[in-house]
C-alpha cells in the first residue's frame, strides 16, 4: 500500500506548472503558457495523507496511472513529458 504526503504531492505539481486555487478545497490546474488548461485535481483542505485510492483517483483526474503519478511526483516525469503526453492524449491543445 501506497502512502505520500499531501504536502509532497502539491510541491510536485506546482513545480511542474499546476496552479493552486484557494476554494472549498484545493484546486490544482494545469497551466500552458499561463493559461488554465481542463487538465485539474482536487484535495480536501485538511488532508495530511493520500492512500492508494486517492493516489488511484488524482492520477485518473491527470490521466496518468497511479506509478506515472508517483514518476511525476518522484521528478521522473518533466513538466514537457507531461505537457506533451496531455497534448499526444487531445487532453490540452498546443
Amino acid at each position: 500500500m501506497t502512502e505520500i504526503l499531501a504536502s509532497l504531492l502539491i510541491n510536485a505539481l506546482l513545480r511542474k506548472g499546476f496552479e493552486e486555487v484557494e476554494t472549498h478545497h484545493t484546486m490544482l490546474w494545469f497551466m500552458v503558457r499561463g493559461r488554465r488548461t481542463s487538465v485539474h485535481t482536487w484535495l480536501s483542505h485538511g488532508q495530511k495523507k493520500l492512500d492508494d485510492h486517492l493516489l488511484r483517483l488524482m492520477a485518473k483526474e491527470l490521466h496518468l496511472s497511479k506509478a506515472e503519478l508517483l514518476k511525476f511526483v518522484e521528478c521522473e516525469m518533466s513538466y514537457q513529458d507531461y505537457l506533451r503526453r496531455m497534448i499526444d492524449g487531445g487532453h490540452v491543445h498546443a
